[in-house]
């Protein structure tokens, strides 16, 4: 069995787009104030998920349409286009969001 891993992430996608938000600084910030306000205003959604949980899907939200419709560039109907969709489609936006609520 191979390890797909990438660096201790579940892939290369998800660790370039953490990589990306923690380590530059503007990006960092805008971060850890996105995840801040989903702590402060997020309670349990269902009676099946824990507070804990209910963050971690919120945050994972949030950080999915942010970096796809704000962050990422619109590059219409190209090829480039497709390439990126492919590896936004690809990151596991819960790992990047329980790390960013356990720090």
């Amino acid at each position: 069995m191979s390890d797909e891993t990438y660096n201790g992430w579940k892939n290369y996608p998800t660790w370039a787009v953490n990589l990306w938000l923690s380590n530059d600084e503007g990006l960092y910030n805008a971060t850890r104030e996105r995840a801040q306000e989903i702590l402060s205003e997020t309670e349990s959604r269902s009676q099946y998920w824990t507070l804990e949980e209910s963050r971690t899907f919120a945050l994972a939200d949030e950080l999915k349409s942010w970096v796809t419709d704000e962050l990422a560039p619109d590059l219409g109907a190209t090829f480039a286009a497709d390439l990126l969709g492919y590896a936004l489609d690809e990151v596991d936006w819960n790992e990047i969001a329980e790390a960013l609520l356990s720090e």
